[in-house]
C-alpha cells in the first residue's frame, strides 16, 4: 500500500511544461504546478504573456521558465525542447492548452450566428488554423516528449485540454471539431504509450471565466447559470487541481481517462 506524503510538492521532481501558459487556464496551471514543487515551462506565442505567467509562478518560490513560440510550427517545438533539456531537463508532465476559439477567417465577425450559415462561411485557412493549434500543436509537443522519456526511461503525463465542446459539440464547428479530436488523441496515446510509462488523460472544462469568455453576453452567461446543477460557472482554479490530479503521481493507474470539471451542465 502507497503512503502519500502531504499535499504540498506533488509534483516535486518534475519538469512541466504548459502549453497557452500566458493567461486564463493555463496561468492558473502553471502556477499551481510550480507551488506544487514543479519546475514549470510556460509556453505561449505571446512573449510578454508567457513571461508575466513564469515571473507569477516565481514569485511563490517555485521555478520557471518562459519560451514563445507557435505551438503548430514542429521546427519551433523541437527548438524549444532542446532549450528546456539544457536548463531543465526532460518534460516528464505536458499540458496541452494553447488553444483559441475564433481564428480568421471563420465567419464569426461576419453576422454569422452558428449552423449552417457557420459551416457555409467557414475558409479553408479559418478550418486548418484551428486544427493546426490544437491538434498538430498538441501532436508536436506530445511527440518531442515521448522522443526523450524513450531515451531516458523516466515516467511521463500528458494531458490535453479539451472542452465540453468536444463532447456536445457546442461552440464553433471547428473549436468543437479540433477538442473532439483531442479526445480520440488522449486514448491512442494512452493505449500506446502505457507500456513505456507515459500516461494521457483529457480534461474538459465546461464554462470558465477566462478572457475567452469576457465577450459572452452577460444575459446568455446568467443563463448557463440557471442551468447548470452547480449554479455557476467555473474559475480557472477548478480546472487547474483537475490537471493537477492527472500530472502526480496520484493518478499512476490512471490513463486515457476524461475528467470534465462543468458543474453538472453536461453529463454522462
Amino acid at each position: 500500500m502507497r503512503t502519500w506524503r502531504s499535499l504540498m510538492g506533488r509534483l516535486d521532481g518534475k519538469v512541466a511544461l504548459i502549453t497557452g501558459g500566458g493567461g486564463g487556464l493555463g496561468t492558473a496551471i502553471s502556477v499551481l504546478f510550480a507551488g506544487e514543487g514543479a519546475r514549470v515551462v510556460v509556453q505561449d506565442l505571446d512573449e510578454a504573456a508567457a513571461a508575466a505567467t513564469s515571473d507569477q509562478a516565481m514569485a511563490g518560490g517555485g521555478e520557471a521558465m518562459s519560451a514563445a513560440c507557435d505551438v503548430s510550427d514542429s521546427k519551433a517545438i523541437e527548438a524549444m525542447f532542446a532549450d528546456i533539456d539544457t536548463r531543465f531537463g526532460p518534460v516528464t508532465v505536458l499540458v496541452n492548452n494553447a488553444g483559441v476559439d475564433h481564428t480568421p477567417g471563420d465567419g464569426s465577425g461576419e453576422g454569422n450566428t452558428g449552423g449552417d450559415r457557420q459551416v457555409a462561411m467557414m475558409s479553408d485557412d479559418g478550418w486548418q488554423r484551428m486544427l493546426d493549434i490544437h491538434l498538430n500543436g498538441a501532436f508536436y509537443c506530445t511527440r518531442a516528449m515521448v522522443n526523450r522519456l524513450l531515451d531516458t526511461g523516466q515516467k511521463g503525463s500528458v494531458v490535453n485540454m479539451s472542452s465540453i465542446a468536444g463532447l456536445a459539440g457546442w461552440g464553433p464547428v471547428h473549436y468543437a471539431t479540433a477538442k473532439a479530436g483531442l479526445l480520440g488523441f488522449t486514448r491512442a496515446l494512452a493505449r500506446f504509450c502505457a507500456p513505456i510509462g507515459i500516461r494521457a488523460n483529457a480534461v474538459c472544462p465546461g464554462v470558465i471565466d477566462t478572457p475567452m469568455v469576457k465577450g459572452v453576453d452577460a444575459a446568455m452567461i446568467e443563463g448557463l447559470k440557471m442551468i447548470t446543477p452547480a449554479g455557476r460557472i467555473g474559475v480557472p482554479d477548478d480546472i487547474a487541481y483537475a490537471a493537477l490530479y492527472l500530472a502526480s503521481d496520484e493518478s499512476d493507474f490512471v490513463t486515457g481517462e476524461t475528467i470534465t470539471p462543468n458543474g453538472g451542465l453536461v453529463i454522462g
